[in-house]
């Protein structure tokens, strides 16, 4: 349902420019249980906002949780929005006619010829939503928590277009779910994970999840034109796995180019090498890196350190583009869901909104008013020729 895996060097583009700034849509997680998420066919709505930078927060919206083209879910709705009665409950109507055959022919329908109801669920990863259920939830629990969750492993493979906050979040209730099952003596457990996702972010996983670590492991797809393993793939797959389970437990195949770093103590590519001055095994995309020393990191074989920009980047990379920080303010110390303005902005836009709103109006009550004046206009004249036609009839 989410974005497909074709969008995946479009994502890579953006991380490739992530050091000059970002501008689009982020998610807005709210933990107000209050104001429950209006609902689309594909479960609870996620409430989104753009973002630019240099500019102000704009108006939140919800959206489709699971489809970021409006092709396949065209909810939309305002977050200060309010609906009549007729409206939401010619919504509710949509949502369920939509039910059946997106819980059955479009994807259950694959799975359900091998597997029964009490061993397969079917779940939008992005909302923590059971298109069956209290009866699907049940299921799940009781998965999680047969033998007191002993040799239970999640396994996920998310399409790479979706956003890891709500993805973490959702996990985070799974994990919850799990340790229900649980004794207060092994409440410090963790539900071994296999995360499969892009590399380059990296560093958003393990801002949710800190005890995740990445394996050199790449991960193809026998039907990806781009990721797929021997010489008909164009390029190495960007795709790696995260895990919470100690690398050093984890085997690599040798025969598939991986080998055991003694100072490490884990697999990695035969490419990877040790780093003395990182003193660890640096690599993220399968090849060699330099160390810079003036970065004091190791940095891309293409990246050159840019004595303007105080960092490595590509060659042609611009210089005075928009750099990282607070979308509100500009300042680099804090992002814009901390920034202290952010109360401020809103008022700024809700204000700007409102002015836009009376000058829209006074546009409108302009043209009516000059229609019905053109209109008066064109009676006379009518009236006019009509009384000289006369005259000269006569």
């Amino acid at each position: 349902m989410a974005t497909c895996r074709d969008r995946l060097g479009a994502v890579e583009a953006e991380e490739s420019s992530s050091c000059q700034g970002y501008s689009g849509v982020e998610v807005v997680l709210s933990s107000d249980p209050a104001t429950p998420a209006p609902l689309c066919p594909h479960g609870p709505t996620l409430l989104f906002v753009k973002v630019n930078q240099g500019k102000e927060e704009t108006r939140r919206f919800y959206a489709c949780s699971a489809c970021r083209d409006r092709k396949d879910c065209n909810f939309f709705q305002w977050e200060d929005e309010k609906l009549s009665g007729a409206r939401l409950a010619a919504r509710e109507a949509h949502n369920r006619s939509c039910q059946p055959p997106l819980s059955r022919s479009q994807c259950v329908e694959r799975y359900s010829q091998f597997y029964m109801e009490d061993s397969f669920c079917h779940y939008n990863m992005f909302n923590h939503h059971f298109f069956d259920g209290k009866a699907a939830l049940e299921v799940c629990k009781t998965f999680l928590q047969e033998d007191r969750g002993e040799g239970v492993i999640m396994v996920t493979d998310p399409p790479f277009g979706g956003l890891v906050e709500p993805l973490a979040v959702t996990f985070k209730k799974l994990i919850a779910m799990w340790k229900e099952g649980h004794s207060q003596d092994n409440s410090q457990k963790e539900l071994p994970i296999f995360w499969i996702f892009p590399y380059f972010f990296e560093s958003r996983i393990c801002q949710f999840f800190p005890s995740f670590c990445m394996l050199d492991y790449q991960v193809d797809y026998d039907n990806h034109a781009l990721y797929k393993h021997g010489k008909t793939g164009r390029k190495q797959s960007p795709v790696r796995i995260f895990t919470n389970i100690p690398p050093n437990r984890i085997i690599l195949p040798i025969e598939e180019g991986y080998r055991f770093c003694p100072l490490c103590q884990r697999y990695v590519s035969l490419e990877n090498q040790h780093c003395e001055h990182c003193n660890s095994c640096t690599s993220k995309d399968g090849r060699k890196w330099n160390h810079c020393f003036l970065c004091k990191k190791c940095v891309k074989p293409s990246w050159i350190h840019c004595s303007i920009c105080n960092h490595c980047a590509l060659p042609d990379h611009p210089c005075k583009g928009p750099r990282d920080g607070c979308f509100i303010c500009g300042e680099l110390d804090h992002k814009r869901s901390t920034c202290p303005n952010i109360s401020t902005s809103k008022k700024v836009n809700k204000a700007v909104r409102k002015q836009k709103q009376r000058k829209s109006n006074k546009m409108k009550m302009e043209t009516t008013k000059g229609q019905s004046m053109n209109h008066t206009s064109v009676t006379r004249k009518k009236k006019r020729r009509e009384r000289t036609h006369q005259y000269l009839c006569s």
